[in-house]
């Protein structure tokens, strides 16, 4: 029943958002509008941009890898990267465990550390993006105020981060003592907690401040191929935003479209997308939600391609058993932290021996 609520979630915000995007639009118009866009060029140009973007999002990780000390090819990882793509539209956890199981492998690392790696990626990545939305501030008005309370928050947040990146306290350093059967609930609830924060913390202290910078100026190509991917697009919409503009709201967009709770930001990307470019186009949101429509649609199928093209070559890399394993092993390290976990194990090993 976990596994079904955790599945179908996704796909009701996405139904919900995108319900709330379309209410007040003329259905025909917005059919019309996606029909006289310059498609069939749009599309042979997205092409060319989702193989930049794999690779630019490749390059990031292959350079934060290489810091963190992993030894990897980057032929492997752009093809691993690529096949994942297939994995990530089907199942966004299933798409990150693909990634986690190559480096666990093949950089013979723990998949508790393997998994805070990409922890690691993924919080650069929306740091990055938020970064470049508070240029918008800069421009004034009730959209750039809007975010103004997101953004306080987040620099906050980066403020005690880097605070306690250069002056970390002593439980983050140390792990918790093990747990034994005669703590109390609420200390081994601690304790565990303690010790995940740990795995955590561990490559995140290693790279200090400097690796996070140099985390954040090696993912700025990914961002600049989406934006070039992005101003071409709403251009064949006729949505006619200045440079600058797009350049601090179209970040916004892609965070809101990266968050795991809808399919492949669909629904929540078009909010986000009518919200800050309508009054750019003399068609006004129905032609926002035409730009929005097709690009999450060209991004997918795209993505799916993108996949299939690369999942033979993945497939001898191991990727299946790779995620296969790396699912399996982050589950039973799951199990293992609880004490019901460790009496079912027990009982199943019994058995086998019986």
């Amino acid at each position: 029943m976990r596994s079904l609520v955790r599945r179908a979630l996704p796909l009701l915000v996405a139904a919900f958002a995108l319900v709330l995007a379309l209410r007040g639009i003329n259905l025909r118009e917005l059919a019309k509008l996606t029909s006289d866009a310059p498609l069939l060029p749009l599309i042979a140009y997205s092409g060319v941009m989702v193989l930049l973007n794999c690779a630019a999002d490749t390059l990031a990780m292959y350079y934060v890898f290489k810091w963190f000390g992993l030894s990897l090819r980057f032929s492997e990882l752009y093809i691993i990267r690529a096949a994942t793509y297939t994995l990530a539209v089907i199942n966004y956890h299933a798409g990150q465990l693909g990634i986690i199981g190559y480096i666990h492998r093949v950089g013979k690392v723990p998949l508790s550390r393997a998994s805070a790696y990409i922890l690691f990626i993924v919080g650069v990545w929306v740091a990055l993006l938020l970064i470049f939305a508070a240029g918008s501030l800069a421009l004034g008005g009730a959209k750039a105020a809007a975010l103004l309370p997101v953004l306080v928050m987040f620099f906050a947040g980066l403020f005690v981060y880097a605070l306690l990146l250069t002056w970390p306290p002593r439980f983050l350093l140390s792990g918790p003592p093990p747990v034994t059967s005669h703590d109390s609930l609420l200390t081994k609830i601690w304790r565990r907690l303690w010790r995940v924060t740990h795995k955590l913390w561990e490559p995140l202290h290693q790279a200090g401040i400097k690796g996070h910078a140099r985390a954040l100026l090696v993912r700025v190509p990914h961002l600049l191929v989406l934006l070039l991917w992005h101003f071409v697009a709403l251009r064949c919409f006729h949505i006619e935003v200045p440079v600058h503009v797009a350049v601090l709201y179209l970040p916004v967009v892609f965070a809101v479209a990266s968050l795991p709770i809808s399919v492949q930001g669909l629904g929540t990307s078009q909010m986000a997308a009518k919200y800050f470019f309508s009054e750019f186009s003399p068609r006004g949101e129905a032609a926002v939600l035409a730009y929005s429509l097709t690009m999450t649609a060209i991004s997918t199928a795209s993505n799916l391609v993108m996949g299939v093209l690369f999942l033979r070559a993945g497939a001898k890399l191991g990727l299946k058993e790779m995620t296969a394993e790396a699912e399996q092993e982050l589950a039973q390290e799951a199990a293992d932290s609880s004490d019901e976990g460790q009496a079912n194990r027990r009982t199943a090993l019994s058995a086998d021996a019986s």
